[in-house]
């Protein structure tokens, strides 16, 4: 009964780990660019336990039109590259703006990267063609650098919808395919009704081990005093 106990125990923390998850894609369902994550459990047969996996859905989010000219979706795979202090950073949140320097930068004042560096477009009128090319007043100044991975799993969120990338150098690469859309914002790929429906299926499976904790504590109570414990 004891070992029993564990598991429905282990199984209540699960369904606890699984709230969080849920409940941080909910609140970022209005993020664009924000990439909802997932749980998965796996059995530890050595000890009974269960393993927890999160791993982010790299899936894309639908893409809006908001005819903002620094704005820039993705219609492709890939990220936008973002020179941050702590180094390059990556992100399909796109909604860019100009710093007094008429440097591209994210919302956080970070320089959007173009292949040879940040990209400086001063006050002219800014273009940016499907492939990223970016154009002011006519005249190019650079491409956007965009590239992928080909290991997904080692990109390591750090908010903001920025994403850390641990795996090796050579695992980094250009698009063949890059699709730019200037004036356009992706959207995160969190369906709400779908979280919501996960989030009561985690509450009823919560309430499910609540009530045989309750009737363990019970039968261990009413044993005990069989033998005389109070």
């Amino acid at each position: 009964m004891i070992s029993g106990l564990f598991t429905t125990i282990d199984n209540a923390l699960v369904q606890e780990n699984r709230y969080h998850t849920i409940a941080n894609n909910i609140a970022n369902a209005g993020t664009s660019g924000f990439k909802k994550d997932l749980v998965s459990f796996t059995r530890v047969m050595s000890s009974h336990s269960l393993e927890q996996q999160v791993h982010t859905d790299f899936s894309q989010g639908n893409i809006i039109h908001t005819g903002n000219p620094l704005d820039v979706a993705l219609a492709s795979r890939g990220f936008f590259t973002i020179a941050t202090d702590q180094g390059d950073r990556y992100t399909t949140h796109s909604s860019f703006m100009l710093n007094a320097e008429g440097v591209l930068v994210n919302g956080n004042g970070d320089p959007v990267s173009g292949e040879n560096g940040p990209l400086a477009l001063g006050d002219g009128q800014i273009t940016i063609d499907s492939a990223g090319q970016v154009f002011s007043d006519g005249l190019l100044i650079d491409r956007m650098a965009i590239v992928d991975f080909n290991r997904l799993q080692d990109l390591v969120k750090e908010g903001n919808s920025m994403y850390a990338y641990e795996g090796a150098e050579e695992d980094i690469f250009q698009p063949e395919e890059i699709r730019v859309k200037q004036g356009f914002l992706e959207n995160s790929n969190v369906n709400p009704t779908e979280e919501m429906v996960k989030m009561i299926e985690m509450f009823r499976s919560y309430e499910s081990n609540q009530k045989v904790i309750h009737a363990m504590g019970e039968m261990s109570s009413s044993m005990f005093s069989g033998f005389g414990f109070s």
